[in-house]
């Protein structure tokens, strides 16, 4: 048996030292004069000195899940609460798994197959039957986040008050969190008379800010005046520097923290937040429940000290949440942005971006997100953009936990079966005794869409669960570079995979972005970034033994040149599947198809689709295809697959496989002078 070997987030460039850069952020304010933001003598004398002991595991339920979406007190103080715990346990699983939460369903928009009443308490399962000792260990289950902070207050050093009236400063005070380990927490004196009327989740006052400082903690830093007052205006200057506003006091406030953290190698080289700000509490419905903010995927980004924002992409209209700034500013302010962590990164590696554009509020045509553009048309234009500058996304929903699930011990390598040989694809007679391929027809399910750990934690507890598991071949698209934060997923599935059970990575390998948009001449200006993406996929590739990426988006950028494809072949020579790859090619030695099609959610026009719009009439050549599923249990492949061999004796089988089988049989018929080239 392999040794296991700790394999953390960490070795994707590791945070900073936290009492340097405390200090080095506290003289780089006073050497600014920023009276305004910073309070003199932040340190120990900003957290209250009543603590409890540490204890070396502590649970915490989550009290949110029956919160009402009505906008008021109730819903602002149970947001910055949320708010305030991620941070808190960003800050406190940094360097080792300490608080772990509970409390999150699974169910998501709908999506099929029963739910998890409690996700968070299924992955703790898992965890310790997979034999990680954190989660064998007995918890201190905490009672309140009262007792959280007295427990782990000490390991911070104040608030950051954000700007109701600004809602950006809600993802200022989150990357503040990371850098400075500040708890943020928005600016809401305590109303005047009684406050027995409000509904309360945390069950204090109205005002969690009030109720802090009441109990000693001080701000550090304050986004906002002392008299409530706005500090960014969108007018004159951006504060404590000499940059022009740029009209906007959103856009204000993220030149603001890119200027004194960003810029200055603050902030994390490899890990960024793209984030729905608190303007989510303005129209919380559209995301289905409390958790549409998804302030429970803050504490993995707080715990690599990333960069939060949350911009529109598009230039031609100005987005719903700041509807007076000129068109085109959040776009110039998100390149500038992306530019600065290329920067920091000098070249040497990929940067992460967790999140995803939050198109059911804004930056949309989704009813009450005010915009122009169909919301697969935002996530390509933001693909695009990030592609530009050496960036690739997770595609987040919502999950807790990012920060401790980092620390989940991995081995260097996970091996998996790899495609039949020759003699192997004879016995099962796919090939014939000149090594020619059989005539007929093959198909294989690209089974996606998994660009995020989030999906793993919400869908694999039912869909790995399914009965029907195992009883038709099928390929996994599970980016691996999801095991930094789904870990804990990534090795349940292959321990308890079935031999119909493959691997590949999905979207677009160790990351969701565009490939084509790597190539040289970029929008960016930047250099090639292909080189790189190949480095960056092949570790993550040698760790997970993938050898096919099931599905290269391009969305608006042009489709891969030879540098592209050689790059690929380099880390995926088992084969790749995209929107504008050649139909059937071999190109390095390296299988090359496009996909198909993206299959109905209903089974039998899945079905029909496939036996009747993909191959032409049986003849005497071998044919392939592959489509796309996305986000659908066993059960429904079983069922496609039944009826899809229901059919006609006259029009021929359609034989079954598995991606990397099919790509294998494809390379085997281009080496055989077969191919319909269409």
């Amino acid at each position: 048996m392999q040794k296991e070997q700790s394999v953390p987030a960490a070795a994707f460039g590791g945070p900073l030292p936290r009492r340097r850069l405390f200090s080095h952020a506290m003289r780089l304010a006073s050497a600014m004069a920023l009276p305004l933001l910073f309070t003199e003598g932040c340190g120990p004398r900003m957290v209250p000195s009543q603590r409890l002991p540490e204890p070396p595991l502590v649970h915490y339920r989550m009290p949110y899940e029956d919160q009402a979406l009505t906008q008021g007190p109730g819903l602002e103080r149970a947001y910055d609460e949320a708010a305030l715990l991620s941070a808190l346990q960003g800050i406190v699983n940094r360097t080792a798994p300490r608080l772990y939460l509970l409390g999150m369903p699974s169910s998501v928009w709908g999506l099929p197959g029963p739910s998890v009443a409690d996700m968070d308490a299924f992955w703790w399962e898992r965890m310790a039957a997979l034999g990680w000792e954190v989660a064998r260990q007995t918890a201190h289950v905490a009672a309140s986040l009262s007792e959280l902070l007295e427990i782990f207050g000490h390991r911070t050093h104040g608030l950051v008050v954000w700007d109701p009236k600004v809602p950006a400063t809600a993802n200022v005070a989150a990357t503040l969190a990371g850098v400075l380990d500040l708890l943020p927490v928005a600016y809401r004196p305590a109303p005047a008379g009684p406050t027995q009327e409000w509904q309360l989740i945390g069950g204090g006052g109205p005002s969690l800010y009030a109720e802090l400082i009441a109990k000693g903690w001080k701000a550090a830093v304050q986004l906002v005046h002392p008299d409530g007052s706005s500090l960014f205006t969108g007018q004159g200057t951006v504060p404590g520097t000499e940059l022009s506003s740029s009209g906007s006091a959103k856009n204000d406030a993220y030149l603001w923290a890119k200027a004194h953290y960003l810029d200055r190698g603050l902030c994390s080289a490899d890990s960024m937040g793209y984030f729905v700000d608190a303007y989510w509490l303005q129209n919380p419905g559209p995301g289905g429940n409390f958790w549409g903010n998804l302030l429970a995927n803050h504490d993995y980004f707080v715990a690599r000290r990333a960069f939060f924002f949350d911009l529109d992409p598009w230039s031609d209209e100005a987005p719903v949440d700041d509807p007076h700034a000129q068109p085109g500013t959040d776009a110039a302010t998100l390149t500038a942005i992306l530019a600065s962590a290329n920067r920091l990164t000098r070249g040497k590696h990929m940067v992460n971006i967790g999140g995803f554009p939050p198109w059911q509020f804004k930056y949309s045509n989704s009813p009450s997100a005010g915009s122009q553009h169909d919301p697969v048309a935002t996530e390509w234009r933001y693909a695009e953009i990030v592609s530009a500058y050496n960036a690739f996304m997770e595609a987040d929903t919502y999950m807790a936990n990012g920060s401790f699930t980092q620390h989940f011990p991995l081995k260097q390598h996970y091996p998996q079966p790899g495609p039949p040989d020759a003699a192997a694809l004879r016995t099962r007679g796919l090939i014939q005794a000149d090594g020619s391929v059989t005539p007929g027809r093959y198909f294989a399910f690209y089974v996606g869409d998994w660009d995020s750990p989030s999906w793993l934690w919400h869908l694999m507890p039912t869909f790995w669960n399914d009965p029907d598991r195992g009883s038709v071949p099928l390929s996994w698209a599970f980016d691996p570079n999801l095991s930094l934060r789904g870990g804990p997923a990534m090795v349940w599935t292959r321990e308890t995979a079935t031999a119909n059970d493959s691997f590949v990575a999905g979207d677009s390998g160790a990351g969701y972005l565009n490939p084509g948009g790597l190539q040289t001449p970029r929008s960016s200006g930047l250099p090639s970034g292909v080189a790189l993406w190949a480095a960056h996929c092949a570790r993550f590739y040698q760790q997970w033994d993938i050898r096919v990426t099931g599905f290269i988006i391009e969305g608006n950028a042009p489709s891969m040149g030879p540098s592209g494809m050689k790059a690929y072949s380099s880390f995926s020579p088992g084969g790749i599947v995209g929107q504008k790859l050649p139909a059937e090619e071999v190109v390095d030695g390296m299988p090359v198809m496009a996909m198909a099609t993206d299959l109905p959610r209903d089974a039998t026009q899945a079905a029909d689709t496939v036996r009747h719009n993909m191959f032409l009439p049986l003849t005497d050549l071998a044919q392939f295809k592959v489509a796309r599923a996305v986000w659908l249990p066993p059960s429904w492949y079983r069922d496609v697959v039944q009826k899809i061999q229901a059919t006609d004796a006259s029009e021929g089988p359609i034989h079954i496989l598995d991606l990397p089988t099919l790509l294998a049989l494809m390379a085997q018929d281009q080496a055989h002078g077969g191919g319909l080239g269409a």
